[in-house]
């Protein structure tokens, strides 16, 4: 699990800081938006940091969301906490590390 969060945390950072593959891998994986300005404006907006942080820490806000969603159709999400769902032991392992910080001091 730790090297499968080194590698997520790594690809975040070559999207956030490679415009042009992160282009790439949006319109590889997002196929609707055809028009490469439309594109360009998705991956600008999507890439800040409120929307895709650097360090992947999830949030409890944002499961509860999941399951809030999951729960619609299958009513055992609803009886789901998200805090047990959450292990932040690799990323917090990264962050406290430096690594995260590391790479985008490059």
């Amino acid at each position: 699990m730790a090297k499968y969060v080194k590698a997520h945390v790594e690809a975040i950072h070559r999207l956030k800081t490679d415009r042009e593959t992160g282009i790439k891998v949006a319109a590889k994986y997002f196929g609707k938006i055809s028009d490469k300005d439309s594109m360009e404006r998705a991956y600008d907006r999507y890439i800040r940091d409120n929307q895709l942080p650097r360090k992947q820490y999830p949030t409890l806000d944002g499961l509860k969301t999941v399951l809030g969603t999951i729960g619609e159709k299958d009513p055992k999400a609803r009886a789901i906490k998200p805090e047990d769902l959450v292990d932040l032991r690799f990323v917090r392992e990264l962050d406290q590390s430096g690594f995260t910080d590391s790479l985008y001091a490059r």
